[in-house]
């Protein structure tokens, strides 16, 4: 996943210092990956590479382009599987503001998916070539003036996650759809320990962070090889 170079300077304040394009970018990786996996397996290593010099010039101390590998395991056969997270913001201005890309292969199948193209390309004199994403949000308003986004997946996750706390606030569950919907605390202690690991061992020269779990599976804490 990637995002033209002037996303460095419209996260200035905070790149390099209080987060970096891994803990920005990345995560939307892992997320969609442990949404997808889970439950059954765990993260067991990551370890992190990095290329640095394009930022460094325009005066900001971070890494251009971090790439994570973490390897997986599947508790039920033992079996290992590996993931490869990659994430720039040092991109050229193109078609899409963010391109996005997934590549899944395994015993049984395959998968290839470009989420930055929906067959949709316009081209104006001032804007130039677009490959826009009327899917995520209809901005502009409907026929009679009014809002007309809600039927768009960046607005219905929000109602979702909405609809959920007024759930919960009247007493009700955490029920099956509820989490198959919505991020839980449990996934997103993944997401963030893989995060966290990538960052530690950039910090540490590209060391192997393991992840280490208690007995009922919760990690406890993340050390170096």
């Amino acid at each position: 996943m990637s995002q033209p170079k002037s996303q460095l300077d419209t996260f200035r304040a905070w790149a390099g210092r209080s987060s970096d394009i891994s803990y920005y970018l990345n995560a939307h990786h892992i997320d969609f990956h442990v949404w997808s996996v889970a439950p059954g397996v765990r993260p067991r290593t990551v370890y992190a590479a990095a290329s640095v010099g394009h930022a460094q010039a325009r005066g900001i101390e971070t890494e251009d382009t971090i790439t994570l590998t973490a390897t997986w395991e599947n508790l039920a056969s033992g079996n290992r599987g590996t993931a490869v997270y990659t994430s720039s913001w040092i991109a050229p201005q193109s078609d899409v503001h963010s391109q996005q890309r997934f590549f899944y292969v395994g015993h049984e199948g395959e998968i290839h998916v470009d989420q930055a193209h929906r067959g949709y390309s316009v081209a104006r004199d001032n804007v130039g070539f677009t490959s826009p994403n009327p899917l995520f949000m209809k901005y502009e308003p409907a026929a009679d003036g009014y809002f007309a986004g809600q039927h768009g997946y960046g607005y219905r996750s929000i109602e979702d996650f909405i609809r959920a706390a007024v759930a919960l606030r009247k007493g009700g569950e955490m029920d099956g759809g509820v989490r198959d919907k919505l991020a839980t605390i449990d996934e997103t202690t993944w997401v963030t320990a893989i995060l966290e690991a990538g960052r530690g061992s950039l910090d540490e020269g590209g060391s192997v962070q393991h992840m280490n779990y208690d007995s009922e599976g919760v990690i406890k804490d993340i050390t170096p090889a």
